[in-house]
């Protein structure tokens, strides 16, 4: 049986809850972005081992961001994936941050 939200229209609770979502990490992800530039500023003096770890710790943390979103996508309340989504998007700040400066 599908909720239905009262002051959304006629958009179903599912969808105005994963639009919460994304209101929610959309001010993070502003952030996250502008240290993305930055990053792409300098990524070309790096090493290529540097670079490859880079990537590869990237890759590590976006698939966790990725997993956390699909299911507060199907579960909008689920607090541990929430929990899940901020602890990988504080690693992804903290890893921009961290080679924002080599």
């Amino acid at each position: 049986m599908r909720r239905w939200s009262g002051g959304e229209g006629s958009r179903p609770a599912s969808q105005v809850e994963a639009s919460n979502i994304n209101d929610r990490i959309f001010e993070r992800t502003q952030v996250i972005n502008y240290w993305n530039q930055r990053i792409e500023m300098t990524k070309a003096r790096w090493s290529p081992k540097m670079r490859a770890n880079f990537d590869d710790s990237m890759r590590e943390i976006n698939e966790a961001v990725t997993k956390s979103l699909d299911e507060l996508n199907r579960n909008p309340h689920d607090e541990f994936s929430e929990q899940m989504l901020n602890v990988s998007l504080n690693k992804k700040l903290e890893l921009l941050k961290d080679f924002s400066d080599l």
